[in-house]
């Protein structure tokens, strides 16, 4: 059988889950591939994206799969452009995000021979997978069968097809019939009674990468505090408590019970809470791995039921609502990371947030959103944000993300745009700090290590942000106050950069951060305070 016949079997299988998205990446080994979905594209059957590079394009099928829940295949011929599939995949694995790997390879025999551009990709992706096959075209064009079974599971997050493919990799007749059959992707559902919880003081810690909610049947979870990460979709709950990581200290003697659902991993004092030994932790599966930092929780596999708890949720939200306005009224009009992180916060639409200070800082000053905020925090890096932000844009109809100045010099290449490919509009919002300005905030930042931070931790970057985005075909610009930057940010997409300078000193940030958390804690304890006194 030829290579042409076994892309054609594949990829109706992967069409036959439900996928819509592919992003490809140019390459010889892998060409069967590539004129298929050419014929797929122009029969409207599958939406192609070409990149070059495949950092970049294993980051925007994680986008793609995020937004959507339906995974995107990414494909890439051999060699070491497999390799560069692996922080997507393993981001994808830790936040449940399903994706498929889809490797050309040389044939079988050839491993092991020195033969150009030939290396064994099975297991190059490492453990972060939920399945992995590895199969020649032909077996595949046989038997499309083979495939059943990682199919059953790619809902679960990353699979990686390898696939072998011999010469002659050129077709000789047209690979697909007319409009080949295309499925729609179902997440497996089950059918469990729902645990029901007793009365004690209970919060729900919640972090993005939720179970879809035929998995959960989210019984009661307005009942309860909500302490919810930005990009975690209870934080537009009516039980949501603002400024959690800093309320969550006045009631640790009082709190009973934690709930753990999706991913959090934002803050060290609610990763303290979610691991005490001394209460119940309860969390509440994700694919493929459950949330535990601590070791102490029992797993459950959906939402358990919980008995309205007013009086307490009431509390949590007057300590919440007293520490935002603090915040906004000790934040003040200078143009910094805090105050356009503020800005940011009261925007609405879709903002893809990079890891770093934004995400925390929008955190923290966030009062009830209008904005849905996204995030990739399976691992927390800040690899391959700009990417995941255009292939999110490419399922929402457009998005704004909002990352410093560190984590747009990571991704620059993925600024790179094919041309003549339709590209959803995205604006790219950096805070230039100057560097890595999170370790400001951390122990590094502290005044006995200021010989070493500026070397080994800021590590700012000589480069012209603006300049930079115009040499890739946007539009650069620099905004200078907060009624600019509140101005450009109430506009739609457009492709465009927008720096906002906000560089300090590190003892400044450091002071100013200080100030506000202090100012944001102590008008919570004051309401926590006032409401006992009441009692």
């Amino acid at each position: 059988m030829s290579a042409q016949a076994g892309a054609t079997a594949l990829l109706t299988s992967l069409l036959s889950i439900g996928v819509r998205h592919a992003v490809l990446c140019p390459g010889s080994r892998s060409a069967p591939l590539a004129y298929a979905l050419r014929e797929l594209e122009v029969q409207g059957s599958i939406a192609l994206h070409v990149e070059t590079d495949e950092r970049a394009a294993g980051f925007l099928a994680l986008g793609l799969g995020k937004a959507s829940g339906v995974p995107a295949v990414v494909v890439t011929t051999s060699g070491s452009a497999v390799a560069n599939l692996h922080p997507a995949v393993i981001e994808a694995y830790h936040s449940g995000v399903p994706l498929i790997a889809l490797t050309a390879d040389r044939p079988a025999w050839m491993r092991g021979s020195g033969a150009n551009q030939t290396t064994d990709q099975v297991g190059l992706l490492g453990p972060g997978l939920v399945g992995e096959i590895d199969v020649s075209a032909d077996d595949i064009a046989g038997q499309p069968q083979h495939l059943a079974g990682l199919l059953d599971v790619v809902w679960r997050g990353p699979v990686h097809i390898n696939v072998s493919f011999d010469v002659p990799l050129t077709p000789d007749t047209p690979s697909f019939p007319d409009r080949p059959p295309i499925g729609q992707f179902t997440v497996p559902s089950h059918e469990w009674e729902p645990e029901h919880l007793d009365s004690r003081p209970t919060v729900i810690v919640a972090g993005p990468g939720t179970p879809h909610a035929e998995l959960l049947h989210r019984t009661g979870r307005g009942s309860v505090p909500i302490l919810a990460e930005p990009a975690a979709g209870e934080r537009s709950l009516p039980g949501a408590i603002p400024a959690a990581r800093l309320v969550a200290g006045l009631f640790a003697d009082e709190i009973e019970r934690v709930i753990i659902v999706g991913h959090p991993t934002l803050s060290r004092p609610i990763t303290a809470l979610m691991s005490r030994s001394d209460i119940e932790v309860i969390s509440v599966r994700t694919e493929p791995v459950p949330t535990d930092p601590g070791r102490v929780a029992r797993v459950l596999d959906m939402m358990p039921s919980l008995e309205p708890q007013g009086d307490w949720l009431a509390a949590w939200q007057r300590a919440g609502d007293a520490a935002y306005v603090a915040g906004r009224d000790a934040l003040g009009d200078d143009l910094d990371a805090l105050t356009a992180s503020a800005v940011i916060a009261d925007a609405e639409g879709d903002w893809f947030l990079g890891a770093s200070n934004i995400v925390r800082d929008v955190d923290l000053l966030a009062g009830y959103p209008q904005a849905r905020f996204h995030a990739s925090r399976g691992l927390a890096g800040i690899d391959g944000t700009i990417a995941t932000a255009r292939g999110m844009a490419g399922v929402l109809n457009g998005m704004k993300a909002a990352l410093g100045d560190l984590t747009f010099v990571h991704d620059l290449g993925s600024l790179v745009r094919t041309r003549g490919q339709d590209e959803p509009p995205i604006d790219v919002v950096v805070l230039d700090d100057g560097g890595g300005g999170i370790f400001a905030t951390l122990e590094h930042g502290a005044k006995r290590y200021e010989s070493t931070f500026d070397r080994v931790f800021r590590t700012a970057k000589d480069i012209d942000i603006v300049a930079a985005a115009k040499a890739f075909g946007w539009e650069g610009m620099t905004v200078g106050s907060l009624d600019d930057l509140e101005s450009v940010l109430r506009e739609p997409p457009a492709g465009r950069v927008i720096r906002v300078a906000c560089e300090r000193p590190v003892e400044h940030v450091r002071a100013r951060r200080d100030q506000l958390a202090s100012a944001m804690l102590d008008a919570a304890a004051a309401s926590v305070s006032k409401s006992s006194g009441n009692m």
